[in-house]
């Protein structure tokens, strides 16, 4: 097991069942785009990748057996369909849960691909990793380097300790360790933890960063499209305005780009009038914000 900070925990715990996120990045199958689920773009679930190259191995001890048994039913009714975890290689292995649910000829085309990756473990060389081993599948899942899968960033730590929170003798010695008052809340609070990583992870509960909002804009002008096509246009306009250290590599395919000098230099165009009246329809944006949507559009490929 992992030791747990009992009152950092608590706190933790406490925050998320307030509304603070544990999960970051593309959005999911959970995600509301228009008043609509993004797992309803398509057809059939999407499939999630947990990396787990940057998990200590006491840590995967911890979490393989509550991803199994916990985590991964309920992951399936939110339109996620898992993967064996990752390691070192990049390698897809459909777990037998998944095998077994998955609707007939759903691994027979490209579907939406969302790589779970632990906040802080990883960087722009294991990106770099998925996009190599992506683009060289050739399985029709993944399409030899479908275009439609992206990075979510998941809170680990809480993760595990969900997951020895799961085991009733590391349960009751945490409850033991409580303020008795605290008890009662803490028995009304764990349930809705679960509840809420798992949707951070679909994005059920996705917070209004700038990225999220202009998501939602652009996916308002270009309903038809991919919410991860939309992500990978908004992200790359985004990234355009961050410092190198910043940057944060949609699917690693910006840097991709760049070291092979595919795409560079990329030639940046005015809002136009046009663009502009297509905006104000749906809200009313600063310029700064018009011309960062407006590029965006423009990566996206859409008149």
């Amino acid at each position: 097991m992992v030791p747990l900070n009992v009152s950092a925990t608590w706190t933790r715990i406490l925050s998320v069942t307030a509304g603070a996120s544990t999960a970051a990045g593309a959005p999911g199958p959970g995600t509301r785009l228009r008043g609509k689920q993004a797992g309803e773009q398509g057809h059939g679930p999407w499939l999630g990748l947990i990396d787990f190259a940057g998990v200590k191995r006491t840590e995967r001890e911890v979490l393989l057996p509550w991803l199994e048994k916990r985590a991964e039913p309920l992951l399936l009714v939110r339109n996620l369909l898992l993967a064996k975890p990752l390691e070192d290689d990049v390698f897809i292995e459909l777990t037998p849960r998944a095998l077994s649910a998955m609707p007939e000829g759903w691994r027979d085309a490209p579907r939406p691909i969302l790589i779970l990756a632990p906040a802080g473990r990883s960087g722009a060389a294991r990106r770099r990793q998925y996009l190599d081993a992506l683009s060289r599948l050739r399985i029709p899942l993944a399409s030899g380097g479908s275009e439609l899968w992206a990075v979510r960033e998941f809170d680990l730590e809480l993760w595990v300790a969900a997951a020895q929170l799961s085991n009733a003798e590391e349960l009751a010695r945490f409850r033991r360790a409580l303020d008795p008052s605290q008890a009662r809340l803490f028995d009304l609070q764990l349930p809705a933890l679960e509840a809420a990583l798992l949707d951070d992870v679909v994005g059920a509960r996705e917070d209004e960063s700038a990225v999220a909002l202009d998501v939602e804009a652009l996916a308002s002008l270009y309903p038809a499209r991919h919410p991860l096509a939309v992500y990978s246009a908004v992200e790359r306009a985004h990234n355009r305005r961050r410092s190198d250290e910043e940057k944060t590599q949609y699917s690693a395919r910006t840097l991709e780009a760049r070291l092979s000098a595919r795409g560079y230099p990329e030639v940046v165009g005015n809002c136009t009038p046009e663009f502009a009246q297509k905006a104000a329809a749906v809200a009313p944006m600063l310029d700064g914000e018009l011309q960062r949507l407006f590029e965006a559009s423009e990566l996206l490929g859409q008149p």
